[in-house]
């Protein structure tokens, strides 16, 4: 009994993301899932933001609950951009705020790898993950990444609350979110991306996509989920130093 109990402390006790913690490269961290959240309506809150580490080298993106806002998290500084925010700002997220999705990872030092020409979104995704295989990456893995420079033909909005739909049962549940959307030909500004390899496909990312990239200007005065980019040379890669 006292063998089982000490196991159940040491293994069957913890957080779903704390076990998968232990797994995953960079601390990668998960909260809720993009595709059962598109399935079953349910935009709920799954972690508190003040329950995320405030460090130095903690990075992230996502969600607030009820899709009423973006997350980023740079460097340790939790901020959200609220849905009714007309432009997009961002802010210190209230004490009791909660994410329904968020990916969170922390990185001790990064590498940096110059962009050698304008790219495409297409292009320049298949760049980081190249650029991730040749520094040791395990590109079979999740793996957090940064971008700084300029973006060009850019899109991104910030989700202003679920829609509602009649679901089965004549019950109402939440959907898809309305958005606010921005666009440009080109910016400055910081890119935080997440690969989610085979792994997390359709977890921290749209189904059949394996990447989820938020951006924010320089000052981190506005920022939201990005859509569209491409990336102009010169920009600046940093990957995940092993």
């Amino acid at each position: 009994m006292v063998i089982k109990a000490i196991a159940c402390a040491l293994v069957l006790c913890l957080s779903p993301a704390a076990i998968a913690d232990a797994e995953r490269p960079f601390n990668v961290s998960v909260y809720g899932n993009f595709k059962r959240m598109l399935h079953t309506g349910d935009a709920t809150g799954k972690v508190a933001l003040a329950s995320i580490p405030h460090s130095t080298g903690v990075y992230g993106v996502g969600a607030l609950a009820g899709l009423t806002g973006e997350i980023l998290i740079w460097d340790g500084r939790v901020l959200v951009s609220p849905g009714q925010s007309v432009s997009g700002s961002t802010q210190a997220p209230e004490a009791d705020a909660t994410a329904t999705l968020l990916v969170t990872a922390q990185v001790k030092k990064w590498e940096q790898t110059q962009v050698p020409e304008n790219m495409t979104q297409q292009a320049f995704e298949k760049f980081v993950v190249d650029s991730a295989h040749s520094k040791g990456i395990d590109t079979q893995k999740p793996f957090p990444f940064i971008v700084t420079g300029e973006i060009t033909d850019y899109a991104w909005h910030v989700v202003t609350g679920a829609t509602k739909h009649h679901g089965g049962g004549g019950q109402h549940q939440q959907g898809h979110a309305n958005n606010r959307n921005f666009s440009g030909a080109e910016t400055k500004g910081k890119l935080v991306g997440f690969y989610s390899a085979g792994e997390l496909e359709g977890v921290i990312s749209h189904p059949g996509e394996r990447f989820h990239v938020h951006y924010a200007d320089d000052d981190l005065k506005t920022s939201g989920h990005l859509d569209r980019f491409g990336v102009r040379k010169g920009a600046t890669l940093l990957l995940p130093e092993q």
